[in-house]
């Protein structure tokens, strides 16, 4: 475990920005499979910005606000830009956004609290 979250606090810029590029692609490009879980689309949201917002959070403990306000604008900008993509706006996905955010930034705070890596 060691080995894992050091290698994502030397490399959390890498990091992001590929997440960053793999989120923007599957939000503007539609990936149509049927699910039997209902809101698995917010599951979704929840996951992907909680590993977004990891590294960064893993990495400067001290800005966990400007943390949150970048993770959050980033994806308030591709909710405004997916309808021109033939997707929705959804209110709905930004709270879910905000969770996973919030989901990240407290992990961290614990692993950095109680697990000295």
């Amino acid at each position: 475990m060691r080995y894992n979250l050091n290698f994502i606090y030397n490399n959390w810029l890498v990091i992001t920005v590929a997440l960053s590029f793999i989120i923007i692609f599957f939000s503007f490009f539609s990936v149509n499979t049927p699910s039997k879980i209902q809101y698995t689309d917010k599951y979704l949201h929840t996951v992907a910005y909680l590993f977004l917002s990891f590294s960064a959070s893993l990495r400067k403990p001290t800005n966990y606000i400007l943390i949150f306000s970048y993770f959050s604008f980033f994806g308030l900008a591709i909710e405004l830009i997916q309808p021109y993509f033939d997707r929705y706006f959804e209110l709905f996905d930004i709270l879910a956004n905000s969770i996973g955010i919030l989901l990240a930034i407290t992990f961290a705070d614990f692993l950095r609290k109680y697990y000295s890596y």
